[in-house]
């Protein structure tokens, strides 16, 4: 086969250029090794809340919804009544509870009677001690004035003795005289002698009445007191009975009913979610992050972060910044994660350390066409943490590293 054209030779690239090229490229990328930096990432996931968190309320008993005390969207205040559950058992007596309920009520009223009779006896009692002891402190001070009268009298009549005494031996009256006289103050010292035992006895039956009423009343006390404490544990025991037929489920902290999950009529068993609580007044939404252990150490307080929330695909909304607030010291338990739908779980055979790392959104309410849409609690996003930065060379040599440690002995301290 003939060649028919003309074969042109085009002049070649100067090796000058082609060295030029070269080198220009190596220095390039010996700078961009050596002098770029890099920044290692980690995604993880997390979800939304706020502070305080949303609270679930759930049943910690089993029974029959009976009554419900809020709807959906109304504002409740710590210990408002939510749900009434009844919680009794039935047999062919009747309402187990009821009927023990009307026994200790009846019970009750026997003794509020006993301890009524019980405080009017003590009126009685120490009212009629009282008139004793008035009586007796009466008869007590007139004794003592007829005692005081008596021993002024029986004064005069010794000195009218000793006068009869001296007149007698002055010859101015007779021997029968004088001895009349003698007997008649004698009798009178007897008389007396009677007043003062019985003035004695007042007084004596004035200190036994004072300690009648002492006594009596410490006893009247006391039986009340008995009663007081049979009547209390009746009380207890009526708040046990109403234990075991209805229960009042209440608010634990002031929000807004968000989601009500039972209705009246339905039967709940102990751990069944009743309703959600979420605040009031919402100032901020956070993320809570789940980082793993290799993560923990290289980021701090104040570092940025980039977040993609599910529910606004980076697709079409981009990643959004956010702030690191708190980071946990600590492992989290398996029971503070449960609480979170978003926390990662760890699978048989496999246990990671996660630590809980808290961000602030810079933007707590996301603009899309014209529209404010915002945060709400749960919300699932993966964010990007940025870890330790190295050079590019650094990163490029890190197999050789690894390669180093496997190959070292032990190491002298």
């Amino acid at each position: 086969m003939k060649w028919r054209g003309r074969a042109i030779l085009l002049p070649g690239i100067p090796l000058w250029l082609t060295m030029l090229g070269s080198i220009a490229f190596i220095t390039a990328f010996l700078t961009f090794v050596i002098a770029g930096t890099y920044s290692r990432r980690v995604n993880v996931s997390g979800e939304v809340t706020t502070w305080p968190r949303a609270v679930n309320i759930y049943s910690g008993v089993q029974g029959f919804v009976v009554r419900q005390f809020v709807h959906e969207g109304q504002s409740i205040k710590k210990g408002d009544p939510i749900y009434q559950i009844d919680v009794s058992k039935s047999t062919r007596s009747g309402v187990v509870t009821d009927n023990q309920r009307r026994d200790i009520e009846n019970q009750l009223v026997r003794v509020d009677n006993i301890i009524s009779r019980l405080e009017e006896s003590k009126k009685i009692t120490l009212n009629t001690l009282e008139k004793q002891h008035l009586q007796y402190s009466d008869a007590f001070r007139r004794s003592s004035d007829i005692i005081r009268r008596a021993e002024e009298g029986i004064k005069i009549m010794k000195n009218n003795m000793e006068n009869y005494r001296n007149y007698q031996s002055k010859g101015l009256i007779n021997k029968d005289q004088l001895t009349n006289q003698v007997a008649l103050y004698y009798q009178q010292q007897n008389n007396l002698l009677s007043l003062s035992g019985q003035n004695e006895q007042n007084a004596l039956q004035i200190t036994s009445l004072e300690s009648q009423i002492q006594t009596q009343a410490a006893d009247f006390d006391n039986r009340i007191y008995q009663m007081e404490l049979q009547r209390y544990e009746l009380q207890k025991e009526l708040i046990d009975t109403d234990m075991g037929g209805e229960i009042i489920i209440r608010a634990l902290s002031d929000g807004k009913v968000d989601s009500l999950s039972v209705t009246v009529g339905q039967m709940v068993n102990a751990g069944d979610s009743l309703l959600q609580v979420i605040p009031e007044n919402i100032e901020n939404y956070y993320l809570i992050l789940w980082v793993p252990n290799d993560a923990v150490p290289y980021i701090s307080t104040g570092d940025k972060v980039n977040i993609r929330y599910e529910a606004f695909p980076a697709e079409k909304f981009g990643q959004f910044s956010a702030t690191v607030k708190t980071i946990s010291r600590t492992p989290a338990s398996t029971q503070e994660m449960l609480t979170y739908k978003g926390a990662p779980q760890n699978t048989l055979g496999t246990s990671v350390p996660w630590y809980k790392v808290i961000v602030k959104p810079e933007k707590q309410i996301i603009s899309y066409d014209g529209k404010s849409l915002p945060l709400e609690n749960g919300m699932k996003a993966e964010s990007t943490l940025f870890l330790e930065k190295r050079r590019i060379y650094q990163w490029m040599l890190s197999p050789f590293y690894d390669m180093k440690h496997s190959a070292t002995g032990p190491i002298d301290e």
